[in-house]
């Protein structure tokens, strides 16, 4: 723990420099860059001790007994501070052309602080630490989210999630009111303990955690907040909302897990449906999307699905006594929001380097930037490949991992055997992604391009090497998932209260390795056979061909497929459920986007409510006897119903 508090100082004191050495760029940009990358490091080093050891196992320093370390929070510290160094080093790049009009200087403290939020909330060990933290955490977010406020749909983004989180810290402060309010518990220890002795009403608790955790993971129907938000954000910003703040709501959930006990069946079964909506819907709704960034949201909530499948799977598991199901889905869970932390983040790095470099996000206008951007399309495209979940990449050994639990729960007995629908979902999903990134990659980066880039590829520089990082560990947990494999099976196991067979986890990740292992082999056997036929296509005389256009005179950009064109015919499938209206007119094929729950349901019942507001502001009138008449009347309503209450 104290090499964890020496790295937070670190962060804290990078971000305070940034911030005091506005007038000299330069300067702020290096000491934060590195000094938040040191701290980063630093406080990693100070969580990979924890991975060994019991889940009761706990250590604090500095605080006394409001912070600490335990298995299940080093593991979400680390992969915080992990992705939280290279969100710095990519951001400072990033940031660099804003300094004219804006305070940079601002924006790196909010990061330091965000992270150090974060950080905070996992290692909370007390209920007034933990909701301090959450909310710093929200308001910190909410600053970086409104950062180029004086565009209209950024304000809207940022009143959405500010509305959103607080809703999300109303349901905490109502779970933990009905956790301890009983007991007068205010620790976690005497949560648990309470929780051990069945004096507290589990299924509330359960159902409360499950809304507030579940809003800030973007868990549908509450991910409402998360498509504007990432999108209104500078894109290291969306990074380390998606990649990193996103799971300190599946923390919550797996923390309630550990602290509660047992929980009810349905509640896992609840979970798991959650999940299987949220991962369905969620791609179906990203592969409508225009802009870039707003698409790469809501694979967030498709992958944040995903992640619920196997925490729902590792409850009902545990809840039907068959260890292998379980810890297969936990540790699958687990093993997810690391991958997901990576890969989402380094498509974000992407992004923000495609919009420097093209100055737009529209993807419809975007083409041909490999030939400008070659780094950023390589890393781009492994980034896809492991979202989508194909090996040889990290994404298909925690996917593998969850789908395999889902076919053992499909050979068990009694009602755990319905679990196994999930596979199918899950199924749909992948291959709903796959289409999806298949578009979002050849749109950007292949073909001619759309519109001329008005930066050019000077823009790009420093944003490369983050994403390198990035993609170099997704390559290395997917062709060796045995360096991270046993500490989530460590891990899951704890949550699990020491229920599971790791024998079971490591025979499906064994087959997962082979797997992947294989498809690189062909891999580079396919790059050692492309690059020798290019050697010799190089020796022989080529007559050069003009490419077949349809009968069309010469070839142009409007002959390629569009991202509309290429999604229109799967959307049609699934109707209004997609979210989009097809419309074809004099300019061809053009696609309206709306997020059915957002635009069809909530804002709807918001203006009802606001209209109804309005209508009740007669009753202000100014005047004191008739607000001394309401006084009285809620009075008298109140001695009434005490009245009554005691007849």
């Amino acid at each position: 723990m104290t090499l964890l508090a020496v790295g937070l100082s670190l962060v804290l004191v990078a971000g305070v420099l940034a911030r005091l050495l506005e007038q000299r760029p330069g300067a702020a940009d290096r000491i934060f860059r590195w000094g938040t990358l040191a701290g980063c490091l630093t406080g990693m080093a100070g969580t990979i001790s924890f991975f060994g050891l019991p889940e009761a196992a706990s250590s604090a320093a500095g605080l006394g007994a409001a912070y600490g370390l335990d298995p299940l929070s080093a593991w979400f510290t680390a992969v915080f501070l992990g992705v939280g160094g290279t969100i710095a080093v990519y951001g400072t790049h990033y940031m660099a052309r804003e300094r004219p009009e804006r305070r940079v200087g601002s924006a790196h403290l909010l990061l330091a602080v965000l992270l150090i939020a974060l950080t905070g909330v996992v290692t909370a060990r007390t209920i007034v630490a933990f909701l301090a933290a959450w909310e710093v955490m929200a308001i910190a977010a909410w600053l970086l989210v409104i950062f180029d406020r004086e565009h209209a749909d950024v304000r809207r983004a940022g009143l959405v999630y500010l509305i959103l989180t607080h809703l999300s810290t109303i349901a905490l402060f109502g779970m933990f009111a009905a956790w301890g309010g009983g007991t007068g518990a205010g620790t976690f220890a005497e949560l648990a303990a309470a929780s051990a002795q069945d004096r507290i009403p589990v299924a509330l608790v359960a159902m409360l955690g499950l809304i507030g955790f579940g809003i800030k993971a973007g868990v549908v129907p509450g991910h409402i907040w998360l498509p504007g938000a990432h999108a209104a954000a500078p894109s290291h910003i969306s990074a380390l909302l998606s990649g990193v703040m996103l799971k300190v709501g599946i923390y919550g959930l797996l923390r309630m897990v550990t602290l509660l006990g047992p929980l009810p069946v349905w509640w896992g079964w609840l979970v798991l449906l959650l999940g299987l909506l949220t991962a369905v819907m969620g791609v179906l709704w990203a592969l409508a999307q225009h802009d870039l960034k707003r698409l790469l949201a809501y694979h967030s909530v498709e992958n944040i699905g995903i992640i619920l499948l196997g925490l729902g799977l590792g409850v009902l598991g545990s809840a039907y006594h068959q260890p292998a199901v379980a810890l297969l889905g936990m540790t699958g869970a687990l093993l997810h929001t690391v991958n997901h932390s990576l890969f989402k983040s380094l498509l974000f790095f992407g992004a923000g380097a495609v919009q420097r470099v093209a100055g737009t996000r529209e993807i419809d206008r975007l083409g041909g930037l490999a030939r400008m951007m070659p780094r950023t399309a390589g890393a781009f495209l492994i980034a896809s490949l492991a979202i989508v979940g194909l090996p040889p990449l990290n994404g298909f050994i925690s996917e593998w991992l969850i789908f395999r639990g889902l076919l053992e729960a499909g050979g068990t007995t009694g009602a755990l055997r319905m679990a196994s629908v999930a596979a199918a979902g899950l199924a749909l999903a992948g291959a709903l992604a796959l289409a999806c990134f298949t578009k979002l990659h050849g749109v950007l980066f292949l073909g001619s391009p759309r519109a001329v880039p008005a930066l050019g590829g000077g823009a790009e520089r420093g944003l490369v090497a983050p994403q390198l990082v990035l993609a170099a560990v997704c390559i290395a947990i997917g062709g060796l998932p045995f360096l991270v494999l046993p500490a989530a099976v460590r891990v899951a196991s704890g949550v699990l209260h020491g229920v599971g067979a790791a024998a079971d986890v490591t025979a499906v990740a064994g087959a997962a390795t082979t797997i992947s292992l294989a498809v690189l082999a062909l891999l580079v056997l396919g790059l050692i056979v492309w690059r020798l036929r290019a050697v010799s296509r190089a020796a022989e005389m080529v007559r050069a061909e003009v490419t077949w256009s349809g009968a069309f005179p010469t070839t142009t950009s409007r002959v390629q497929y569009t991202a509309s064109s290429y999604a229109a015919s799967l959307l049609s499938v699934f109707g209004p459920l997609s979210g989009s209206q097809q419309v074809i007119g004099p300019m061809g094929l053009q696609v309206h986007v709306a997020d059915p729950v957002l635009d069809r349901i909530a804002q709807p019942t918001w203006s009802r409510v606001r209209e109804a507001a309005l209508k009740l502001r007669r009753i202000q009138t100014g005047r004191i006897v008739w607000y001394l008449v309401y006084v009285i009347s809620a009075l008298l309503g109140l001695l009434l119903y005490l009245w009554l209450g005691s007849v």
